[in-house]
């Protein structure tokens, strides 16, 4: 009984797949490391190590004193005790170190190390706790491929170097191993050494549960959730705080196009409806100027800024459009996120086009960005690179290529009495117009995430019910279990690394899974925590390097998981698409915006269910869904002519080792 108890447990937490040590549990022996799920992008051309050589402490091991002291409470006793907090506490969401019992050097990696000279130091590096984990490991192969240089920590002497026994890296980053950092020791997280050149940080830990050396199961080295999930994290969050950057939460600007001077604006020519026939008309001029004009404007004070004005009249009568570009120029904005201006406008929105090498000889295309003006009032704009549309003649090009903005040639205003694909401009006022410009053209770089942390959804939904039994009972089957209280423990954490202030993410995975049957599967993301569903470790991977590199992924939490879509399956989320799952959420301190309460606080574990209570929620039509399946796959196995009983044998296991955690967390 308690065998398929500890099966339904671990994919309550895992996604359906059984970790090593809770099967090396059940069958009682150690079981050989398993080799890395795929898909994994093993490390595959040469990666350049640095290992910093620690002294580690001796292991000081309290475990078998919380395992006494679980085995003796009244509500969990004898192999229920183990088998449950063992299985749910330890790894939940399959984000814990439970697995690094059988984690190591991967059999059936064919991959060669290649040896290669040391940098004498690291720059702009990403430091990742948990890196000899199974997620931490994906996470540092897609870190790695991308170009970044990567501190992999553990806190166990050489735990690196077995889990990256025999790897390579692809790319031009560089990786460095960082032994015997411990997370719970918040003065040992206080070395300048480890934060040398450190610009990010990723948390990828949680709990380590395995097997004692007295044969028994339980918390190693005492790397209990709270432990781990709370106090470990928020030391982190600390010691980033200290060491990272400080961090102005305001884009940098850097002009790169002055409009200030005559001499300034020879660069520009003017480009109204005139050219098809139209009435249209305009002229740029800068603000000194224009301090004696006259005409319709006769009643303007005279202009207090540095810069230039773009003023005119539109008629639509032909056309209904004025523009203002400048002539032939050589700029690579690919250092920049985007274009900044500061303008004072009439109420209008109004376009900005660059214009690349490749339309230079293709007049009627360009990439488009619109923007709005309050009358009379000076705004800041920002229109990051993914806001710039392909257009000919004004018509979306769904067949151009993204904007690359390092191939910018040429620049524009642009009033216009249409939006896109000949729909209207809603606030385009035929007439006189004005847009006074500060300055000039400016690029401007946002933040990206400083820390961020990979947590478990369910985490939020469980503060708010606090010690409500009654909304428990009513809640998906890992909220009513919450074993150890590891949903809380994960809460506090998050609570730390948004309160660090610093630049943040926080990445709430739901279910992790090694299943790939039907995919790849595009994933989707939510906010407010109320989505259940499973992802693999490479689609988070991906996805938290994707938020280190998105300036949109910055303060804001998200939960992610597989859409359950049937058009969604044997499809991939390219790079634009995994930025656009932050592009479309919002900040939490916006939530409200969006209908969402503000984050609660974080609440203590509720007291434990009950023995009974335990039995009766794993008894759950969801769980019971799931073992039919998975006796249905059984059947299904053994029927397809295997002559061997140790054959049949595997297929029972490997089918045991599935699940659907969509199901059961439903």
């Amino acid at each position: 009984m308690f065998d398929n108890l500890a099966r339904a447990c671990c994919r309550l937490c895992f996604g359906g797949v059984m970790r090593p040590t809770c099967q090396q549990h059940m069958q009682g022996s150690l079981l050989r490391p398993v080799p890395i799920p795929q898909p994994f992008r093993p490390l595959s051309r040469s990666v350049r190590r640095s290992r910093r050589v620690h002294r580690c402490p001796p292991s000081a091991v309290a475990v078998q004193d919380i395992v006494n002291t679980i085995q003796s409470s009244p509500v969990f006793s004898g192999a229920v005790a183990t088998t449950v907090v063992g299985a749910l506490a330890a790894a939940l969401w399959g984000l814990s170190q439970a697995s690094t019992m059988a984690e190591g050097s991967q059999p059936g990696l064919e991959v060669q190390s290649v040896q290669s000279s040391q940098p004498t130091s690291r720059k702009d590096a990403v430091l990742v706790f948990g890196a000899s984990g199974r997620l931490g490991k994906q996470v540092v192969a897609e870190l790695v491929g991308a170009g970044r240089h990567v501190v992999a920590t553990s806190h166990k002497a050489d735990k690196l170097e077995q889990a990256f026994a025999g790897e390579t890296a692809e790319g031009p980053g560089h990786l460095y191993f960082e032994n015997c950092v411990d997370i719970t020791d918040s003065a040992a997280l206080m070395s300048k050494e480890l934060w040398q050149g450190i610009s990010q940080v990723v948390t990828t830990v949680g709990p380590a549960f395995g097997r004692q050396p007295d044969g028994g199961m339980g918390y190693i080295d005492n790397m209990t959730s709270e432990r781990v999930d709370a106090e470990g994290i928020s030391n982190i969050a600390k010691a980033a705080e200290h060491f990272l950057p400080a961090q102005r939460f305001q884009p940098e600007v850097e002009q790169v196009l002055s409009m200030r001077s005559a001499a300034d604006l020879e660069v520009w020519e003017k480009l109204d409806d005139t050219i098809m026939g139209g009435k249209s008309g305009s002229y740029l001029q800068t603000a000194e100027d224009l301090h004696g004009f006259q005409g319709d404007y006769k009643d303007k004070q005279p202009y207090d800024f540095e810069g230039s004005v773009w003023r005119g009249e539109t008629i639509t009568d032909g056309g209904g459009f004025c523009g203002a570009r400048t002539k032939m120029l050589d700029l690579n904005l690919q250092r920049f996120d985007g274009i900044s201006l500061r303008v004072k406008g009439d109420g209008q929105t109004y376009k900005f086009n660059l214009k690349t090498a490749d339309q230079m000889n293709v007049p009627e295309s360009t990439y488009q960005a619109q923007y709005d003006t309050i009358d009379g009032e000076w705004v800041t704009v920002y229109m990051p690179w993914h806001e710039f549309v392909p257009v000919t003649r004004a018509q979306y090009d769904s067949k151009a290529k993204p904007l690359d903005p390092a191939q910018v040639k040429q620049i524009g205003l642009v009033l216009s009495r249409f939006h896109y694909n000949s729909l209207p401009n809603q606030r385009f006022k035929p007439g006189n117009f004005e847009l006074q410009i500060a300055d000039g053209i400016a690029g401007f770089k946002h933040e990206r995430p400083c820390i961020l942390m990979v947590s478990s959804a369910a985490v939020e939904r469980n503060a708010i019910i606090g010690d409500d039994l009654e909304a428990r009972k009513k809640d998906i089957p890992i909220v009513q279990l919450n074993p150890g209280g590891t949903l809380n423990h994960k809460y506090t954490g998050e609570t730390a690394v948004r309160g660090s202030g610093l630049p943040y993410s926080v990445l709430r995975s739901t279910g992790i899974t090694d299943k790939t049957e039907g995919g790849p599967f595009l994933l989707e993301a939510y906010q407010g925590d109320t989505i259940s569903g499973n992802i693999s470790r490479h689609e988070l991977a991906r996805l938290v390097v994707t938020a280190l590199s998105t300036p949109e992924a910055t303060g804001k939490t998200i939960e992610v998981r597989r859409s359950e879509a049937a058009d969604a399956k044997g499809k991939s989320d390219s790079a634009a698409q995994l930025q656009r799952l932050f592009y479309s959420s919002t900040q939490d301190r916006s939530r409200a915006q969006i209908g969402l309460a503000p984050m609660p606080k974080p609440v203590p574990p509720p007291p434990p269910p009950t023995e009974e209570r335990t039995k009766e929620i794993l008894a759950d039509d969801r769980v019971q869904a799931v073992q039919s399946r998975e006796r249905k796959e059984r059947s299904n196995s053994n029927g397809n002519g295997a002559s061997s009983n140790g054959v049949q044998g595997k297929q029972s296991r490997d089918s045991e080792a599935r699940g659907a955690q969509t199901a059961v967390t439903n």
